[in-house]
């Protein structure tokens, strides 16, 4: 509740959610004691009055019977719109059930790959920890670059998971990104890889084949020269 509202004040949609579970269980309620009312006070007159009374109210109760015809007609209604409430409150409670569960999901996902993107930053870091990680591809060691490109995937697949960025945007970030030579040598590299580890999960599935969707149409790039083979292995 705002903590600027006066006192006593109760949100609407508070106050329509109160009155709609009240209808629902109140409305049984009153039904039973209608139903009980007019079972008892028959019987009740029946065995505390004469028969000269009874005939008068027998004919009283045919006069007046197409009035008990309505209110049975407006009990039925009343029971018919408590089911049908009560039945719209359960959906309501099960696709709110169904939207926490989803959010619990994505966080435990999102958790996950903040794990993943801290290992790869200590095999950044740490030539000897990043020896632990498997060859992306036959007699191709894994280089910082290689780490790095990782991460700017993932960062594109969790910013699409998490709905920050539509399909568009991230069709977009990856055509974008694949103009990069190390971002497209990376993923020429490790995509035969990533298939075989992937394969079978909806998700990665999907990215796999948006980054190769990126792929396909970037162009590839020119051979480097001497000096800038030279320049990298120094930096190696």
């Amino acid at each position: 509740m705002d903590e600027d509202a006066p006192p006593g004040y109760v949100p609407i949609m508070d106050r329509r959610q109160w009155l709609r579970t009240f209808a629902v269980f109140s409305a049984p309620i009153i039904g039973i004691a209608l139903v009980t009312a007019g079972l008892a006070v028959p019987t009740v007159l029946l065995f505390r009055t004469d028969a000269t009374t009874l005939d008068r109210w027998s004919k009283i109760g045919e006069a007046l019977s197409p009035i008990g015809v309505f209110f049975s007609g407006v009990a039925f209604i009343g029971i018919a719109l408590t089911l049908f409430l009560q039945g719209r409150e359960l959906r309501n409670q099960r696709e709110e059930l169904t939207i926490a569960r989803e959010e619990q999901q994505r966080s435990s996902e999102i958790a996950l790959r903040e794990l993943h993107t801290g290992l790869i930053r200590m095999a950044i870091d740490d030539p000897e920890l990043r020896q632990v990680w498997p060859q992306m591809s036959s007699g191709a060691g894994v280089t910082k670059k290689d780490h790095y490109c990782n991460l700017i995937l993932n960062l594109q697949k969790v910013a699409y998971e998490t709905r920050t960025i539509e399909l568009a945007e991230l069709r977009g970030a990856l055509s974008h990104l694949m103009e990069s030579r190390d971002i497209y040598l990376f993923w020429q590299k490790v995509r035969a890889v990533r298939v075989q580890v992937t394969q079978g999960d909806e998700g990665e599935d999907f990215f796999t084949a948006e980054v190769d969707r990126a792929f396909a149409q970037a162009a590839p790039p020119a051979p480097r020269g001497l000096l800038s083979r030279l320049r990298d292995a120094v930096g190696r």
